[in-house]
């Protein structure tokens, strides 16, 4: 009898299981669910955090200087620039005297004097950070991931990071979706280039910007397929000059190819592993995904025109529970192959691999690092040296 008891304990616990998971992935086919669980901009501690009190994340009062930028839709931005420590140290006086220091929008903030280290120096290299999914800028290991891309910095290369928040995320206004998030990047990279929305160079001869080639965009997780999405709208869509380097670290092919694989903190089984035994289910699960963030096609398509220039480098730690690095990984395969035309003449290896084209146009590395998990790898010197080579133009 009690072995009875058991059975049907177990029996109808398994039952409600099924039924939570069966109910979870009906309601992913609703593209507001769908929306709040790839982006989770809900979760937002804006509402007991100051971002523009920016030395509770770790920050020297004046280092950073928030501002706002406004898209073509009418959603308002939120950004920091954040000065490397010798150039705070060099010009503290100017910074903390500055009567009217705070958030602006950034035709007003690029006077500043922060911004004007950056704007008005061209041996300067501008770091654009595509951050991850949830929260805010300033949330998790992120400060610290920007303060390594300071370490990089010198008095003769002087490294500014540009961070900012996605619509819906933060102190930025607005709900995210695929198409919106790019036109947010495209903004942003406006604004500090001096690109107007119809691509012609701004006329405000009084102002001054950040050339395309000594910009560097880095993107982690989430931010890896926004940072790939940009830089295709950017280059190929509109035409526009390349930046310096795209780095994409704990990247993934596809939202939908994802679902195959991702684990939430590594602590779950894949999302659709209990529809194994029905693959036309999950084939129809993953028709209904509505932003489908398709990184590998545009990588592609990037590594196969001739006329743009690609200097990518791809991280990813073994331990990545979270997405797994075979999904980087089939990103740099599917990338190295469409830019080499399939002729791979160098010996391979799963942990470390550069590729070169000819004519020095397609430039190309994927590291395979030992540790750092999903999040903290950003933080790690592994990606503090990967910078510093694109600075020093290796």
């Amino acid at each position: 009898m009690a072995f009875d008891n058991l059975f049907r304990k177990a029996f109808w616990g398994l039952a409600g299981c099924g039924l939570v998971y069966a109910l979870a992935m009906v309601a992913l086919t609703l593209p507001v669910v769908q929306r709040n669980a790839t982006y989770v901009h809900q979760i937002n501690p804006t509402y007991f955090q100051d971002l523009n009190n920016t030395e509770q994340f770790g920050f020297l009062h004046h280092q950073i200087q928030p501002f706002t930028i406004v898209t073509p839709d009418n959603v308002t931005l939120f950004a920091w620039h954040i000065l490397p420590t010798h150039l705070f140290y060099k010009h503290e006086k100017a910074l903390t005297g500055q009567p009217d220091f705070g958030l602006k929008p950034f035709e007003v903030a690029s006077k500043s004097v922060g911004l004007q280290l950056l704007l008005g120096d061209p041996t300067a290299t501008a770091v654009v950070a595509f951050h991850g999914n949830a929260a805010h800028l300033a949330s998790n290991y992120r400060p610290s991931a920007y303060q390594q891309m300071l370490g990089v910095s010198t008095p003769a290369k002087p490294v500014h990071v540009i961070a900012f928040d996605y619509r819906g995320f933060g102190l930025s206004t607005g709900s995210p979706t695929e198409q919106g998030v790019i036109e947010d990047a495209v903004s942003l990279l406006s604004a500090l280039t001096g690109e107007s929305d119809d691509g012609k160079q701004q006329s405000d001869t009084g102002r001054q910007y950040v050339d395309p080639s000594r910009v560097l965009l880095v993107g982690q997780s989430m931010g890896t397929f926004i940072s790939t999405a940009f830089y295709h709208e950017w280059v190929v869509k509109l035409g526009r000059a390349p930046f310096k380097a795209l780095v994409l670290i704990a990247s993934f092919t596809s939202l939908p190819n994802l679902l195959e694989s991702y684990s939430f903190k590594g602590l779950t089984p894949p999302i659709l592993s209990p529809l194994m035994a029905y693959p036309r289910l999950q084939e129809w699960l993953r028709s209904k995904i509505q932003d489908k963030w398709d990184a590998s096609s545009r990588l592609v398509e990037l590594a196969q025109t001739p006329e743009v220039e690609l200097n990518l480098v791809m991280l990813h730690a073994r331990n990545d529970y979270e997405i797994p690095w075979r999904e980087g990984r089939a990103n740099w395969e599917y990338t190295l192959d469409a830019a080499s035309g399939g002729k791979i003449d160098f010996a391979r290896n799963l942990d470390r691999e550069e590729w070169r084209s000819e004519d020095g146009r397609k430039r190309m590395r994927w590291e395979r690092v030992r540790h750092g998990g999903h999040n903290r790898i950003q933080t790690s010197e592994q990606v503090r040296l990967a910078i510093l080579r694109l600075i020093e133009g290796e």
